[in-house]
């Protein structure tokens, strides 16, 4: 049995829908999976061992004509099932390309409505139900199979980790294994889901004083993040007395990330791709929520935990994001210490 599964954009939401590729192969590990990917986020899903082969489409760079070629040259694979885990028009174009039996979610599922047209088997889902619960709700619907979601608890990690990647980069950041580890994400897509810089330094000033032994790394992504990396540093010299343990890293590579992500023993970030990895890689996470959803984006664990301003959200009425909201700003930087002590300690 041949499959594609089409999830194109962005970060974040590949790293929280490459979850089905494990549950894909417990329902029937001889099925071959094919990913159809945006050119930019394809590193991230190179040489995964669960995607027999994958395809990038450069559609961010606006070359239609190259990836109109690569998608009919893969409808060649007579695919039996389409998954499209986006929702989105332009997916569901890319889906309804690959193959007529396409499964996607039905019109109140989906933020694009239009996009239902493109699928031969709609799948009911609320937009307002966790996201991981959607994604691997619609694979288990698409084989005709039962899901329990209680198995997420159980998953392994998403993504396997590069050793040779991993040690080249122990080496280059001198990381020392037998500190405790923190890494921060200051940034977000958006404005109003990056947390106060000034209460994140402050929050760093706490980490410092209680552990004695800790280093903490800035990850940035682009120039606003790497900005926004300085300013913390450089807010932390007014705080504390010792920057020493604050470390701004270099631009790392979606496969440094992940390793990074893995040899650290707590993420802390805003709602953003980078900090949702850590759950993908079953490691100990905080993260920080304003304007957006904590219980449509994440599952809380024993070390996965989230934290967030108290914004109600009306279950009746489809989530639609408020760039106006910057609620996230009333979080206080005490209560995510604590939460970090905790996991910390354990």
């Amino acid at each position: 049995m041949k499959i594609a599964i089409v999830r194109l954009s962005a970060l974040g939401d590949i790293i929280q829908s490459a979850i089905v590729l494990q549950f894909i192969k417990k329902i029937n590990k001889n099925i071959e999976i094919h990913w159809f990917v945006d050119k930019r986020f394809a590193n991230l899903l190179q040489d995964h061992p669960l995607i027999d082969e994958l395809y990038v489409l450069p559609l961010k760079d606006k070359k239609f004509k190259e990836t109109f070629a690569i998608l009919f040259e893969a409808r060649q694979n007579k695919y039996d099932v389409v998954i499209d885990l986006q929702g989105l028009i332009k997916s569901a174009v890319v889906s309804r390309i690959l193959g007529s039996n396409v499964f996607g979610f039905d019109k109140n599922g989906l933020r694009e409505t239009f996009a239902h047209n493109f699928y031969s088997q709609k799948f009911d889902a609320s937009y307002n139900e966790n996201v991981y619960i959607r994604y691997l709700s619609l694979v288990h619907y698409a084989f005709n199979e039962e899901f329990d979601y209680k198995e997420i608890y159980h998953k392994q990690a998403v993504f396997p980790l590069d050793e040779e990647i991993k040690d080249e980069l122990i080496q280059r950041i001198d990381f020392n294994q037998n500190l405790k580890n923190v890494l921060i994400h200051v940034g977000s897509a958006e404005d109003n889901k990056i947390y106060s810089i000034t209460k994140m330094a402050l929050l760093c000033k706490m980490l410092v004083n209680a552990f004695s032994e800790i280093n903490i790394y800035l990850c940035w992504g682009n120039q606003k993040e790497y900005y926004l990396s300085q300013e913390l540093i450089q807010l932390s010299q007014i705080v504390n007395s010792s920057t020493q343990a604050l470390i701004q890293l270099p631009k790392l590579s979606l496969k440094e990330l992940i390793c990074m992500t893995k040899i650290s023993d707590l993420v802390i970030g805003n709602d953003s791709g980078p900090t949702h990895l850590a759950f993908a890689l079953n490691k100990p996470s905080i993260t920080i929520f304003g304007a957006t959803w904590d219980s449509r984006v994440c599952i809380e664990t024993q070390i996965n935990k989230t934290i967030s301003a108290g914004k109600k959200f009306d279950t009746n009425v489809k989530f639609k994001f408020d760039r106006s909201d910057f609620c996230i700003q009333n979080i206080d930087e005490k209560d995510i210490f604590k939460l970090a002590c905790e996991l910390l300690e354990k």
